[in-house]
């Protein structure tokens, strides 16, 4: 009999792994002596000073609009050169500070302090972030898991989805991908799935699964609901809230969740015990359950470890595709990116677990298609990947004092009213947030009303926030 039926996978954004786990015990994290230079091609000196590790992350970045991790910003990251790394040039992983200083001026901060460039050298404490260290304690942190590809947001969320990105390297806001997907395979094998959303969602950006709007669900009310009738998909995959909505209340809901630089890491944290404990709320539920809490990239912070190389190619595509902007990088996918956090939670799962095996975003395909028996791999990726369903064989029985409830880092009230200028709902977009407003927008375009231009888009979160799931609803008939 199996003993998993139901895989929940949480991705965040935009964390490496030592900085949200580098200070932890007994992982592969950091010592306290790791730094870098402002210049890693000069020695130090009072002009070229070296800015050293620390647990004293902020929760929200104050400057600028967080660190830059294109695949041209995570090569200068990882080697200090724009072209990356290569059989000549390994991964040293000491540009992360002028890579991070380049990005703030691009943001206009002309001349950044040394205190705004050492954000990127930062570790959160785990009282800081509560919940997702909870989880840690409990189950299984996984240290040596990679993203798929050395840059932004979409590409490693196709990744998650497809074990490709259909050779695109940098967020593709005008394309649909007409590609397989694990959606397709799970229901070949007589699976279900759901995804569960706040406002965006990159599953509607698949052509093959994008008219099946029964199966595209908003996270709130449809999870727990979905957890406590028992009728909670075979996979299910949760996609955190990335603006601010109108009907934000003090002190938790409506903010954004992703904790996408510069949002605070708070609310994501919360966001971790929101989705562990609905699914553990059910006994039944939960017996036959796991849950995968990871993030989609390193978002620029730094992180020591250097990614692996070589790896496959999934589909012999590489990047600039045709179409593509003239900034769009060259890259031929044949490299991982930089380590991130992932924690892996069941019943059957030990507590306190690091499992240091080398794990990537098309693990968790590989392992469905263990689990679920598909009879095979969307790309040469996933077929590549390393599967983790024996982790899980370890017990014979599962657990029962796997903890009911985590504890939940005390968020800011907010403390004025819905229409003040002040209200996180009124903020305005940062320039991440206009881009993927854009996509949606292209997404959905022959759907909006003729009136509507792209310079006539919401210009603040909450209408960010309501123009995206209206502009779902009407185009692909999913809950809005």
């Amino acid at each position: 009999m199996r003993k998993i039926d139901h895989v929940v996978v949480l991705m965040l954004e935009n964390r490496s792994f030592d900085h949200i786990f580098g200070f932890r015990e007994n992982v592969n994290g950091l010592k306290g002596c790791e730094f870098n230079l402002l210049d890693p091609s000069e020695p130090e000196s009072a002009a070229n000073p070296a800015f050293l590790v620390d647990n004293s992350a902020s929760f929200a970045v104050l400057a600028g609009h967080g660190p830059g991790h294109s695949v041209h910003a995570t090569n200068y990251q990882l080697v200090n050169d724009k072209a990356g790394p290569s059989a000549t040039l390994p991964p040293s992983n000491d540009g992360f500070v002028r890579s991070y200083r380049d990005e703030l001026i691009h943001d206009h901060v002309s001349n950044p302090s040394p205190a705004t460039l050492h954000v990127v050298m930062q570790s959160f404490s785990a009282d800081s972030l509560p919940s997702i260290n909870a989880l840690a304690d409990a189950f299984c942190i996984c240290d040596n898991w990679f993203s798929e590809v050395p840059g932004p947001t979409q590409p490693n969320r196709f990744y998650m989805h497809a074990a490709t990105s259909a050779g695109f390297a940098l967020n593709n806001w005008k394309r649909v991908l007409d590609v397989r997907t694990i959606y397709n395979a799970l229901e070949d094998a007589g699976c279900t799935w759901a995804t569960y959303a706040f406002d965006s969602n990159e599953v509607l950006e698949f052509s093959q699964v994008s008219g099946k709007s029964e199966n595209f669900k908003l996270f709130d009310g449809a999870f727990k609901a979905d957890v406590e009738e028992g009728t909670l998909a075979n996979y299910s995959f949760i996609i955190p809230r990335f603006f601010n909505s109108k009907n934000a209340a003090a002190p938790t809901g409506g903010l954004a969740n992703s904790q996408h630089a510069p949002q605070d890491a708070r609310y994501g944290d919360n966001l971790v015990a929101d989705v562990y404990e609905a699914l553990r709320s059910n006994p039944d539920i939960w017996a036959k359950s796991a849950l995968i809490v990871t993030y989609d990239e390193h978002g620029g912070f730094y992180d020591h470890v250097p990614p692996p190389s070589p790896v496959p190619n999934p589909d012999g595509l590489t990047s600039p595709m045709d179409g593509d902007p003239s900034f769009a990088p060259i890259f031929a996918f044949d490299r991982l990116g930089v380590r991130v956090p992932a924690v892996i939670a069941s019943p059957w799962v030990r507590p306190q677990r690091v499992d240091s095996t080398r794990y990537q975003h098309t693990s968790v395909l590989a392992t469905l298609n263990k689990m679920f028996g598909f009879g095979g791999f969307l790309t040469e990726r996933d077929a590549s990947a390393k599967s983790f369903e024996t982790l899980f064989d370890e017990m014979d029985e599962p657990r029962t004092d796997t903890p009911t409830t985590l504890p939940r880092a005390s968020l800011p009230e907010i403390t004025v009213a819905a229409d003040d200028p002040r209200h996180p709902a009124n903020q305005p977009l940062d320039p991440d947030q206009r881009d993927m407003l854009m996509r949606i927008y292209h997404l959905t375009q022959s759907s909006q009303p003729a009136t509507l231009t792209a310079a006539s888009l919401p210009v603040t979160q909450g209408d960010a926030h309501d123009f995206v799931r209206a502009a779902y609803q009407r185009h692909f008939g999913v809950a809005g």
